[in-house]
């Protein structure tokens, strides 16, 4: 089972970080395959919602995950965009264990990354697979 913890203060705030931290619980009661993929994250991973000034850090350990508010460490993967393309996040599709981008979801998505730049992803190219088991871990369908 997925140990999940706030940092102190986080979860009496609520919000994004809160909402995010759920939104993996969730995924996991309900797809517990994807346990693996949560067992298998180490590393830091920033978000940063510029339209809520809301930032985040999640700090995976093999197994466990620490929510902090704010940038915390050298994260390996940094998100940032506005709070609903962060929640688009969870709507990706995932097809043969792979996030897809080819229906309307993830295709917005990808619009936002290499079109429009609304969506900043630094860790794209120097740690895919721990942005890959990231978004399978947020994706809810």
């Amino acid at each position: 089972m997925a140990q999940i913890n706030y940092s102190p203060g986080i979860e009496d705030e609520g919000g994004l970080p809160v909402m995010i931290a759920d939104i993996i619980k969730g995924n996991l009661n309900a797809k517990p395959y994807r346990q693996n993929d949560f067992n298998a994250l180490n590393g830091n991973i920033y978000m940063h919602a510029h339209d809520a000034e809301v930032d985040m850090t999640m700090v995976f350990e093999k197994g466990k995950l620490t929510v902090h508010g704010g940038k915390v460490g050298e994260p390996k993967v940094s998100i940032s965009t506005d709070s609903g393309t962060l929640l688009d996040l969870a709507n990706l599709d995932v097809k043969f264990g792979l996030p897809f981008y080819f229906d309307k979801v993830g295709l917005g998505v990808l619009k936002k990354l290499f079109v429009t730049r609304e969506l900043k992803l630094s860790g794209l190219f120097t740690h895919p697979i721990m942005l890959t088991r990231f978004t399978k871990l947020m994706s809810c369908r």
